[in-house]
């Protein structure tokens, strides 16, 4: 039993150390470079895929430390360390754009005129300075939010949260459709930017449930609560969208969904609908798994791989099934940079603010 207590100790100081994450992300990025060397296409589209993921969690932070800033509740007490840390992280997936901006061409055909884009479109929105203006507003706007909200209280913190919630789901809904729907320009869904705050946001509790310490707090059981409303809450959009698309007989807008109904890609969405929704749904509506941090951290787990599984479903096909194997080389990639950014001093930083300012 000491030896077990003891590999423990070892374990979490290992899971604390940078280094070790910093070096497999490191070898990653050579990986990615080798990649895009031979497949520069595939390469771009696992990257885009990672960059979705990954920066759910620390989007889906902020929207979360913004909603309880309006209504309170036990759950953001509790859990807004682990908010404030994983949105400390935003800055750090403005970097992971860049990529992302440095690729336009080989990500979207609209770039050089292709998809069939109206002359309009093409010359005052979907143009690529208009493209990567969009993108660095936003995240600069979401990072004078994690600067500026551990630092407020009272009337200000609850107008500030007013406010960014506002350019949240603005930037949310402009940004969706930049960096997936313009992938295939004819495709158009007013709902996605919705669907996406929603996948965010399950990412954010998802990763919470499973970095935060087992304390016994009942407010597990809220954090529990809001992960299976907000899973459900991305099956009713999901559902609304393909019943309005599929049933209004829109040939542009059918065509996504036909693309995806040959290869590999209807595997895909049955094992994201399993692993995303399915599973975790029926799990959390059991209170017991719902109250326990135990099995709310394995349901997490598979909520977090249906997630994935979704966001490469959204985005592979466009680039075929090469991009497959980039998006997991990719994800493996951001994932341990983003870890080693999470046990550097700096990303406690807003944490430190927050407690001086509320005694917490």
């Amino acid at each position: 039993m000491n030896a077990r207590r003891a590999f423990r100790r070892q374990w979490r100081k290992f899971t604390l150390t940078p280094t070790p994450p910093l070096v497999a992300g490191i070898a990653g990025l050579i990986g990615m470079a080798v990649f895009l060397q031979f497949a520069p296409k595939a390469a771009a589209g696992g990257w885009l895929i990672a960059f979705l993921f990954w920066s759910g969690i620390p989007l889906g932070g902020l929207l979360a430390l913004l909603i309880h800033m309006l209504t309170g509740g036990r759950w953001g007490v509790r859990f807004a360390p682990e908010f404030l840390t994983a949105a400390a992280a935003i800055p750090l997936m403005a970097l992971f754009a860049v990529p992302v901006l440095s690729t336009l061409p080989t990500l979207y055909p609209w770039v050089f005129g292709h998809g069939s884009v109206p002359a309009d479109v093409a010359t005052w929105y979907l143009n690529p300075p208009f493209f990567i203006g969009r993108t660095a507003l936003a995240f600069c706007g979401w990072t004078l939010l994690v600067f500026l909200l551990p630092r407020l209280t009272g009337a200000a913190a609850t107008v500030a949260a007013g406010v960014g919630l506002i350019f949240y789901g603005v930037m949310i809904c402009v940004l969706g459709t930049d960096w997936v729907l313009s992938l295939e320009p004819n495709f158009v869904s007013t709902s996605f930017g919705a669907t996406l705050a929603f996948t965010q946001l399950a990412s954010a509790l998802a990763w919470t449930a499973i970095v935060a310490r087992d304390d016994g707090d009942p407010a597990f059981a809220d954090l529990g609560g809001l992960l299976l409303a907000t899973l459900l809450g991305i099956v009713y959009m999901n559902f609304m969208a393909v019943l309005v698309i599929w049933y209004g007989d829109v040939p542009e807008r059918v065509a996504w969904f036909v693309v995806r109904t040959h290869g590999p890609w209807p595997l895909l969405a049955w094992l994201a609908l399993i692993c995303g929704s399915a599973v975790p749904i029926l799990a959390l509506f059991l209170g017991r798994w719902r109250r326990s941090p135990r099995a709310l951290r394995s349901i997490a787990g598979i909520a977090l791989c249906g997630i994935a599984l979704y966001d490469c479903y959204l985005v592979a096909p466009a680039f075929g099934g090469p991009a497959l194997g980039a998006a997991l080389l990719a994800l493996v990639t951001i994932g341990a940079l983003f870890l080693a950014f999470m046990a550097m001093p700096w990303a406690r930083a807003p944490l430190r603010q927050w407690s001086a300012i509320h005694g917490r």
